[in-house]
């Protein structure tokens, strides 16, 4: 019984790992999204733009 109390124990916390880890990644996504990474500007144009 021992033995599948921290089977048990040890796959919560993978699990709560890998949740908290899949949160993250979607509230970073929705702050950085990945079409700015694609725009190429123009040494002008990266003057121009507001940060």
């Amino acid at each position: 019984m021992g033995s599948w109390l921290m089977l048990l124990v040890v796959l919560s916390f993978v699990f709560a790992i890998l949740a908290f880890a899949a949160v993250l990644y979607y509230f970073l996504a929705q702050a950085f999204h990945s079409k700015d990474a694609l725009v190429v500007d123009t040494p002008e144009e990266a003057l121009e733009r507001k940060i």
